[in-house]
């Protein structure tokens, strides 16, 4: 009887105290944290943008698009699961926008973006290089190999499926950055991802570039580090 009792115990315990995975649905109860708290701009910083430029309106981050730069975490993330929703309100013209992952503090030379990786955040535009539905790609001299060669060459992975709803509707992204590999769902589906990613560590900026776009539920898992070097992580 007693040895069954310690028995579940044990078990329980192994249950409570696992550590958080980045691909374990069990885990999507706990551990996430708000990284907007929907109210105002506590925890963002502006990087090169007006003070207008983002804004909070019920519940929800609001860009106007101009003129183009960022915003960004204050303090840095390693190893983490992000979940935000975003829309655009253009709803025929292209509407442009951002997530930028493991991104230095501040711009690079004249460009009005950091060093890091973009996951975009885009409707109405399609080519053969790029797409609406959640591009991940290497921006001023980060670097990664997508995990589908770009028909291009570039440091680009292009969808898997087009599962991105267009202007005036919301989009869910999970975003899973983990020991340099980033994995980017779209409404519940693993669509693109990148590997070997350098830096690995830094912020995460949000971005204006000329349209209006809104983002809210942005929360945030940290996950153990696997220990980034010194020249992997965003200066």
């Amino acid at each position: 009887m007693v040895a069954r009792w310690l028995l579940g115990w044990a078990v329980m315990s192994i249950v409570v105290w696992a550590p958080l995975s980045a691909d374990d649905p069990k885990d999507d109860a706990r551990g996430f944290v708000p990284l907007f708290n929907g109210n105002d701009l506590t925890g963002w910083v502006n990087v090169n943008v007006k003070p207008d430029t983002f804004s909070v309106k019920d519940g929800q981050l609001i860009t106007t698009g101009h003129p183009t730069g960022t915003i960004r975490t204050e303090k840095m993330y390693e190893n983490f699961i992000m979940e935000i929703e975003w829309m655009h309100e253009n709803k025929s013209e292209p509407g442009n926008s951002g997530i930028f992952i493991w991104g230095t503090a501040n711009p690079v030379g004249k460009t009005p973006f950091p060093k890091g990786i973009e996951v975009q955040v885009l409707v109405n535009f399609e080519t053969d290089w790029a797409t609406s539905h959640g591009d991940v790609f290497s921006v001023n001299g980060a670097h990664c190999k997508p995990d589908r060669p770009h028909p291009k060459g570039m440091e680009r992975c292009l969808p898997s499926e087009r599962r991105a709803k267009g202007g005036g509707e919301w989009n869910h992204y999970r975003i899973i950055a983990n020991n340099g590999t980033i994995k980017l769902h779209v409404n519940g589906k693993e669509v693109s991802g990148v590997s070997e990613v350098k830096p690995r560590k830094g912020y995460i900026h949000l971005e204006a570039e000329g349209a209006v776009c809104r983002f809210r539920n942005i929360r945030i898992k940290e996950l153990p580090s696997t220990n980034p070097t010194e020249d992997e992580i965003a200066k």
